[in-house]
């Protein structure tokens, strides 16, 4: 599967099933980027007129994959995005921390991505100047003594440092320019590739919140239209519950499933509501032992 159903499937089954030690590294690591490149995006988004992409990705031999390219008046900057947290330490060209776990140096990742971006606009029949930092968005990060003094790594705390590149305002050069670069884009991710063992048992059934993803925290009353989770007392549609925890259904099954499977999945939610929800939201393939499933999902 590639890497967004991969790591649906992981979000779907985690709290249902044992995660391997593999799984639950790749899950960390995922929502881990995901909260960091969310955070750093509503950083951005208080610069007026600020121009930038998003998980720019480009290439074909080499595959680059940019956090967040921001255009301003006569550069192009690269912010890529480390939401990691407790000690780190450089060794050479690793970046570690005291658990065991090794990652590349992000600042040789940086260099390459500035590299490859300045071939790019090469080949485009283009010259411009490219900066490119490293931000820490975890102010749970804890660099260690020996951190190096470079320009380049912007930790939790020295956010402020990078207001005066982005309220510069985006020229019409540079716009252009990113807007060229828009066209150059190559989705790599979608051919991620990654086998596994796929697990489903019916066993796994259990109402998940919405907000907080939590279990066991539903308390299912017919004929209310809102539940409120017991945990992070929100308040959500039932119907938008059950729309969740029938995708979970979908996606871990990998195969269309029947009433009968959606109202086990789905209990103690009476039987009306599930029917409901799943002719609403759902595609059938027959009337008579009907299998729901969403368009891109139906199979065998």
């Amino acid at each position: 599967m590639d890497a967004k159903n991969y790591f649906d499937y992981l979000l779907s089954l985690e709290g249902r099933y044992l995660l391997t030690a593999n799984q639950r590294k790749d899950l960390i690591s995922y929502q881990n980027g995901i909260d960091g490149e969310s955070y750093f995006k509503a950083f951005l988004n208080n610069f007026s007129q600020l121009s930038y992409l998003n998980d720019f990705e480009f290439g074909s031999n080499n595959h680059v994959q940019i956090d967040f390219l921001v255009a301003t008046t006569n550069k192009l900057v690269i912010f890529e995005i480390k939401h990691y947290s407790d000690e780190w330490y450089f060794e050479n060209d690793v970046l570690k921390n005291r658990y065991g776990i090794e990652v590349k140096s992000p600042l040789l990742q940086l260099q390459r991505h500035q590299h490859e971006l300045q071939q790019l606009l090469y080949s485009c029949g283009h010259h411009l100047e490219i900066e490119g930092y490293i931000v820490f968005t975890n102010p749970h990060f804890i660099p260690s003594s020996s951190w190096p003094h470079h320009n380049s790594l912007i930790l939790f705390h020295e956010l402020h440092q990078l207001s005066p590149i982005l309220s510069m305002k985006t020229s019409q050069q540079t716009l252009d320019i990113l807007n060229v670069l828009t066209l150059q884009s190559k989705r790599h991710s979608t051919y991620y590739q990654k086998e596994i063992i796929t697990h489903f048992d019916l066993n796994m059934a259990g109402l998940r919140c919405p907000h907080c993803r939590k279990f066991h925290t539903i308390k299912i009353i017919n004929k209310k239209k809102f539940i409120t989770c017991s945990h992070c007392h929100t308040q959500t549609k039932t119907e938008k519950l059950i729309l969740l925890n029938l995708k979970e259904l979908l996606i871990l099954k990998r195969s269309p499933f029947t009433l009968k499977e959606a109202i086990k999945w789905c209990y103690p939610v009476n039987e009306h509501t599930i029917r409901r929800v799943c002719n609403k939201y759902f595609q059938s393939d027959t009337n008579r032992n009907q299998r729901f499933y969403l368009d891109g999902n139906k199979s065998d």
